[in-house]
């Protein structure tokens, strides 16, 4: 059967190898078999976000968007235009950061916010008038209109650290701006959209609460607003009243996504698995907020910081793509205008053995920020990155076998199902 795969969706999967890859060379730094790499640990944070999930939202969102609402994607033209801006101005922002020359990061990262650009027209063109899009589907649509824009926010505030033009927060206010609208902003409103648009198809069952999706919109919204502008602005207060409405938000989007598996019996589903794990390390920097923001001289903050972030990006958007990246890759291709007709049944299952490995892996490293594993904290980080690599192993065959049109869905296609569709024209077969 000839493969159709999203080529934004393959460069996800290129980044996250190369992101395996990279974690590795930090274990071997770690244990003196390499030295240390110059900025290795941000280059692997970056291969993740920008490198892989940027790539698989760009390469998914106007589908995510068509899909919800019942309009047509955009067409191959604009988002090959899209697809070779972003992927030629990415390595540049990638080498800028690992040489240290701002300027080159900056042109670099002016062809991201070009990219970003086109891929807010593609959005909002699959956001024409239909008179069949219901209540809810206009609801989750909000979801993918409005997280472009925290992405460009991000990039903005990216600029103010390369070019250092930054506001009353300094540069430290700039670099949280930077990765609260990249994270919590873009990534999660995505994230909330599509676990509320596939998870009732997951688990077989209506979703539970719908009352709470604008609950869940509007927190995450406001929430991520008041975490942005707070850190810039340097009032702790405005930063503290946003992470209080974030954590409403989530707290309703938690409460959608366990209230419909339950409908569902709770089946054991690896997934899910890996969705929860993922919202136990965003919300878990949430109780030492306070205290690294008021009084960081009673705790460890710079350890506090740092664990957060790798727990973003390790244990909730690493987490999230083990869950979910080769059951949309593969629902993408089958039925590329509705990601929910077939995403149930893609034959995706994560392993047992990744959802263990990631979540110990994150354990151990967030344990690194007390001061009470100070003896062990070598061993921890080295136990930490090894589990989370030995998971992040695991995961990478099955993506690729997903991206290559190896792993079909549940339903299967057999031959006769192939020459239907040739003769329909929606498919090709090779020889």
């Amino acid at each position: 059967m000839g493969v159709r795969t999203n080529p934004f969706l393959l460069m996800a999967g290129l980044y996250l190898t190369v992101g395996a890859l990279a974690v590795g060379g930090k274990l071997a730094a770690e244990t003196g078999t390499l030295d240390a790499l110059t900025r290795l640990r941000w280059l692997t944070i970056h291969f993740v976000t920008i490198g892989a999930m940027t790539q698989a939202l760009f390469g998914s969102l106007p589908n995510l968007a068509a899909s919800v609402g019942k309009s047509k994607t955009p067409p191959a033209r604009s988002r090959w235009l899209q697809w070779l801006t972003l992927n030629a101005s990415y390595p540049v922002v990638l080498l800028g950061m690992a040489t240290g020359a701002l300027t080159t990061a900056a042109v670099g990262a002016t062809g991201v916010l070009i990219a970003l650009a086109l891929l807010v027209a593609s959005v909002y063109r699959t956001d024409g008038s239909n008179s069949a899009r219901d209540a809810a589907d206009e609801g989750l649509l909000r979801y993918y209109a409005l997280a472009p824009w925290f992405l460009g926010v991000g990039i903005l505030a990216a600029f103010g650290m390369l070019l250092n033009l930054h506001g009353p927060g300094g540069y430290f206010g700039s670099l949280e701006a930077h990765v609260h609208a990249n994270v919590w902003g873009f990534l999660a409103l995505v994230a909330g959209g599509t676990l509320l648009a596939v998870v009732p198809a997951l688990a077989d069952a209506e979703l539970r609460y719908p009352r709470l999706v604008p609950v869940t919109f509007w927190g995450v919204t406001f929430g991520a607003s008041g975490l942005i502008a707070g850190p810039w602005l340097a009032v702790n207060s405005l930063t503290m009243a946003g992470l209080a409405v974030y954590v409403v938000g989530t707290l309703a989007l938690l409460a959608n996504l366990v209230g419909t598996w339950r409908a569902d019996g709770c089946q054991k589903d690896a997934r899910f698995a890996h969705v929860v794990g993922a919202y136990v390390w965003l919300v878990f920097p949430v109780p030492w907020a306070p205290l690294v923001l008021l009084v960081p001289e009673t705790v460890p903050a710079a350890g506090i910081e740092a664990a957060a972030i790798e727990g973003l990006v390790f244990g909730w958007m690493l987490q999230l793509a083990m869950g979910l990246l080769p059951s949309v890759v593969v629902a993408l291709r089958e039925t590329p205008g509705d990601l929910r007709a077939s995403i149930g049944e893609a034959a995706h299952r994560p392993s047992w053995l990744g959802v263990v490995a990631v979540n110990a892996g994150m354990l151990a490293l967030w344990a690194t920020a007390f001061p009470a594993f100070g003896a062990v904290e070598e061993l921890l980080t080295l136990g930490g990155y090894a589990l989370v690599g030995l998971a992040w192993l695991w995961f990478l065959p099955g993506l690729w076998r997903a991206l290559l049109g190896e792993e079909e869905s549940g339903r299967g296609t057999d031959r006769g199902q192939d020459a239907d569709r040739v003769a329909d024209g929606t498919e090709s077969l090779s020889d």
